[in-house]
């Protein structure tokens, strides 16, 4: 462990903590504006401090006015970060119940309006996506890492459905994101970020307005088709030379 990474973990323990109180306390007041510039600082902060540098392309595909499912892939321990700072809009996010059991953490997280998904519970795991298609539909914006896992090379998984039923029960449009670079700054099983560069393409919404749950197949392979070509639309952002940074 180096410098770096030292002042990478200084930062996420004490800024968990700080901001995760001050999200806590935005989420009793009920603001849901609050908790996601929470989310955005804490992002910014760690990313900041790993040395990752977040670009975006596709802004202009986003209407801030209007709420989406955000479908990314997952490749990295770093994906929310890039997605809480990067993202032009807040989201709360749909995650997986095992996140509750990290210390502190998962207290933290419990508490500021994240969607936890039990996946050894089927009814148990319906009942949670449809209360979280009513928050969507009052206005806010959900992420969902559809392959429900990191992917072990970096490549693009098979999607799970739940978020797909989330968006068809919602009615809104879904967001497709790819994210390139964070498999290559911190792989599944890395605990320590490289400095580099990491670049959200953002592509055009997909609607879901008059679909219905027999579209949902279909749905799923336009979405995947769209997130997966994303690493072939364009060269990547460079990475950054470590030792500049």
């Amino acid at each position: 462990m180096n410098a770096r990474d030292l002042w990478f973990y200084s930062v996420l323990s004490t800024q968990t903590v700080h901001l995760g109180a001050r999200a806590i306390l935005s989420a009793l007041r009920g603001d849901a504006r609050g908790v996601e510039a929470m989310q955005r600082k804490w992002g910014q902060d760690l990313v900041s401090a790993a040395a990752v540098e977040v670009c975006i392309e596709g802004a202009e595909h986003i209407d801030a006015r209007k709420p989406y499912v955000v479908m990314s892939n997952h490749t990295s321990g770093i994906d929310p970060l890039v997605l809480f700072h990067g993202m032009p809009i807040g989201f709360t996010y749909v995650a997986k119940s095992e996140l509750l059991k990290i210390p502190v953490f998962g207290w933290i997280i419990g508490r500021t309006g994240a969607v936890f998904i039990d996946r050894g519970n089927a009814a148990a795991a319906r009942d949670t996506l449809s209360r979280a298609a009513d928050r969507v539909r009052a206005g806010q914006s959900v992420l969902v890492f559809p392959e429900g896992t990191r992917s072990l090379d970096g490549k693009v998984q098979e999607f799970k459905k739940g978020g797909f039923v989330l968006a068809l029960e919602a009615q809104v449009d879904l967001l497709p994101v790819t994210i390139i670079g964070a498999f290559e700054s911190c792989p599944t099983g890395a605990h320590f970020a490289k400095p580099g560069r990491v670049l959200l393409r953002v592509h055009p919404p997909i609607p879901t307005r008059g679909l219905g749950y027999a579209d949902r197949d279909a749905l799923m392979a336009r979405v995947r088709a769209v997130i997966a070509g994303g690493f072939a639309e364009a060269a990547p952002v460079p990475e950054r030379n470590a030792e500049a940074a």
